[in-house]
């Protein structure tokens, strides 16, 4: 399973900040997302290993226009970030200008494909109904874009909720990756989503990655 930190909080300092990704490379996650401000305290950690690191581009409410969100995406890439997490223009979707989302993508697409950077996009599945968010996964599929998260984590997120989200993304889409990003704390939760069979997830808390990464090799020798 594909482990995500992401760091959103926007009153973190450096320090702390810096911390909590050397925590989580520790444990082992596969990527670490970080905004903008961060990239440049965050590149250095991971250029040993083979953490991916992301940067979070108009984030949470993709509310920019295409060429602010293109400049930010092709800053990103020049201060070290190998992937791309960019919220879905929620403005665009919440007014059906599907065209205009196509446009986006397939500039932001365009973009990333010249330093084979990879792109997740971030949805908010709440804001948007089903019919909307079947249109989103067309599109994703036409231009080929191969991750997603059910919701940006700006926000208190049901597990379970979370998890339906991510199904119906995966069900009408031809293979997309959904990473979940709902809240989970408690073994319970844990046992949830070893048992769901979603491509990766997404944490904001160093600690909890750990705990999980431990639940997980528990699981595997059987107890």
């Amino acid at each position: 399973m594909h482990i995500d930190f992401a760091i959103i909080d926007t009153d973190i300092n450096e320090k702390q900040a810096k911390e909590n990704c050397i925590q989580a490379i520790e444990c082992g996650v596969n990527s670490i997302t970080v905004p903008f401000y961060l990239l440049k305290t965050c590149k250095y950690l991971i250029e040993k290993t083979q953490t991916e690191l992301s940067c979070f581009i108009d984030f949470p409410l993709g509310i920019s226009d295409i060429k602010t969100r293109s400049y930010a995406v092709r800053q990103a890439i020049i201060y070290g970030a190998n992937v791309i997490d960019i919220s879905m223009p929620q403005n665009l979707a919440a007014n059906r200008k599907y065209d205009k989302i196509r446009d986006d993508i397939k500039n932001i697409k365009d973009i990333c494909s010249e330093k084979n950077i990879k792109i997740r996009y971030v949805l908010e599945y709440r804001l948007f109904d089903h019919r909307c968010l079947k249109k989103i996964c067309e599109i994703f599929d036409v231009l080929d874009i191969q991750y997603a998260f059910p919701s940006t984590g700006f926000f208190i997120d049901n597990l379970a909720d979370n998890l339906i989200a991510g199904s119906f993304l995966h069900q009408n889409s031809k293979e997309i990756n959904i990473i979940c990003s709902g809240n989970f704390w408690l073994e319970k939760h844990f046992n949830i989503v070893n048992k769901s069979g979603i491509y990766g997830l997404r944490c904001f808390c160093p600690k909890i990655i750990c705990n999980f990464k431990q639940f997980l090799a528990k699981q595997k020798q059987g107890y």
